[in-house]
């Protein structure tokens, strides 16, 4: 049993919890007494961040009335019936009765709960086999020991958490402009942490951005400046939510973002930066619903998305920024009436964005971003006639495509030239393979995957290299295959199931890592099937039976996780 002395500071109380969380298995009692929700909130993101990587989620508790509050904590640490059936029971319980402090209905349902699970001391350690915290009102602390002494015995860990001193600020006593700097500073390696792949340092670190803005707004009250910073921030604190795979969490904070963008809005009226902000956020909102699967939602907030640039293109002419968004727009659509099986609808969206890239590349040159979104309309424009059975339509797309990326990468060899001709080389492999000139699909994978290798010895095991190579080997693998070269086929497959289970690993139990292993298992079972391997064979059909169990728990109790690469 560890406890805190006194107000010990954040980093030190999560490191002990932490290690205990690493150390031990099954049921541990923690108590955290704490007023500072800030706190409480980074404490809980912390144990989730951590026990995310073995794909059990925090299960928050915070009764809404103080007569149930017995039974919604006995419930949720006993769970009976329907609720029992898809129970994480590894997965940590936070019970929070810190409502309402120094109300008398909430003071007596404390103590009320306290003795309940008090005296469900022995079940607790016996049918509760995970880590529970309990955080009540830092006034508490001299009492529990009177009020639960059972409960107090078997306690693993007590905590009495400080104020965070960095955010927790009367709104009236800062400096508006050096708070604001700050922020400012923090969102800037929010987003360094981002690119460098360090996401849950990205993620701790733009939550904190999020809550300093929300001081800022509440020192100064829903000005323009202090809606679209607070907005900013919660977009790409989305973004980062989104990369981690917490898609919930990166819905509410896009649907936050947008309600601020339109209070913006009403207050200014027709601007071309407040049109152009409340676009972007209903991209990224539709962007978000349409991985989770709201493809009405999704396509809503894209239509709307594209009637704004539509009125920016009408408001300030062909600008080249007005184009570009327009053609983004209209590839979002593209990309859900395509999800929706409404390929006439997404080609027209396509063709009309191709025309506008076009438009830009001619106005502006060979400028390496208008190559790259040439090269990507192209691409989605060969998607959708490879669909519809147009092969010489999709090769045509591809091709053009592939020759733009071949330019950019003469540009340089930085990591998104050479993954956007890996991802290239896979299509037009995709479709010559489709139209059976299998010498020149297999030509295709081949130099795709030589690429992907690249790319992981210049980026390391970083996840989106990992699981581009492990795409490419079974793409390779599936060519070899076809062609009979069943060696060649298996030893792909075999190293694309390897860096499947590295991945596994290192994210854990996410619903992408499951799929992505049970692809492999499937593949490599097939072809030891078929080279007359049974025992393999079967080895690999029963650890991929046992997978998709699990992925289907797993996605029961957690929206799905972002797949790391949407174009492969």
């Amino acid at each position: 049993m560890s406890e805190s002395s006194g107000q010990a500071d954040f980093e030190t109380i999560w490191s002990e919890i932490k290690l205990l969380l690493d150390w031990n298995q099954g049921f541990g009692f923690y108590l955290v007494f704490g007023d500072d929700h800030r706190v409480s909130r980074r404490l809980q993101q912390r144990i989730e961040d951590a026990t995310r990587l073995r794909s059990h989620l925090l299960q928050r508790v915070r009764p809404e009335a103080a007569e149930a509050a017995v039974e919604v904590v006995l419930k949720a640490a006993f769970p009976e019936g329907e609720d029992r059936r898809f129970h994480d029971w590894r997965a940590p319980l936070w019970i929070d009765l810190t409502t309402g402090p120094g109300e008398a209905a909430w003071e007596a349902a404390r103590q009320q709960t306290l003795a309940a699970l008090n005296r469900s001391r022995s079940a607790l350690e016996k049918d509760c086999p995970r880590p529970l915290f309990l955080q009540l009102p830092e006034a508490m602390a001299p009492a529990v020991v009177t009020w639960a002494p059972d409960l107090w015995s078997i306690r693993q860990f007590v905590a009495v958490l400080p104020h965070d001193d960095r955010i927790y600020v009367p709104a009236e006593a800062i400096d508006v402009k050096g708070f604001r700097a700050g922020a400012v500073e923090s969102s800037q390696k929010a987003e360094r942490f981002h690119e460098d792949g360090s996401l849950l340092t990205a993620l701790e670190t733009a939550r904190e951005v999020v809550d300093r803005f929300r001081v800022l707004r509440a020192r100064l009250g829903d000005t323009p400046q202090a809606l679209r910073d607070l907005s900013v921030s919660l977009g790409k604190l989305g973004d980062v939510e989104r990369d981690v795979g917490n898609l919930l969490a990166a819905t509410a904070a896009y649907r936050e973002s947008l309600e601020l963008r339109r209070q913006v809005w009403a207050s200014l009226g027709d601007r071309p930066q407040a049109l152009r902000d409340l676009s972007v956020s209903l991209n990224r909102l539709g962007d978000v619903e349409r991985q989770v699967g709201h493809l009405l939602a999704a396509t809503a907030a894209y239509r709307e998305s594209l009637e704004l640039c539509r009125r920016l293109r009408a408001s300030l002419g062909d600008t080249p920024q007005a184009l570009r968004d327009l053609s983004v727009s209209l590839n979002k659509l593209g990309d859900v009436e395509c999800g929706a099986g409404q390929l006439t609808a997404a080609e027209a969206a396509y063709r009309e964005s191709l025309e506008l890239r076009r438009r830009l590349r001619a106005s502006l040159g060979d400028t390496p971003e208008g190559l790259r979104d040439l090269s990507i309309s192209l691409e989605k424009l060969g998607d959708v006639e490879l669909e519809v059975g147009h092969l010489p339509a999709a090769t045509a797309a591809y091709q053009e495509s592939l020759e733009l990326r071949r330019q950019l990468l003469s540009l340089g060899d930085t990591p998104q030239a050479l993954r956007d001709l890996s991802v290239s080389l896979n299509k037009l492999g995709d479709v010559k393979r489709e139209a059976e000139h299998l010498p020149a699909a297999t030509a295709a994978y081949r130099e795709s995957l030589e690429l992907r290798r690249r790319l992981r010895a210049s980026l390391g095991d970083r996840p989106q290299a990992l699981r581009d190579l492990s795409v490419s080997l079974n793409r390779l693998g599936d060519v070899e295959r076809q062609v009979g070269h069943l060696l060649a086929a298996t030893a792909a497959y075999r190293e694309s199931l390897e860096l499947c289970r590295r991945l596994r690993a290192s994210l854990g139990d996410t619903p992408q890592a499951l799929r992505d292993l049970s692809i492999s298992l499937h593949k490599l079972g097939d072809v030891e099937a078929e080279m007359g391997n049974l025992a393999a064979a079967e080895a690999a059909r029963l650890e991929r039976q046992e997978l998709l169990s699990h992925l289907e728990r797993v996605s029961a109790e957690s929206s799905p996780a972002r797949d790391i690469g949407q174009s492969q």
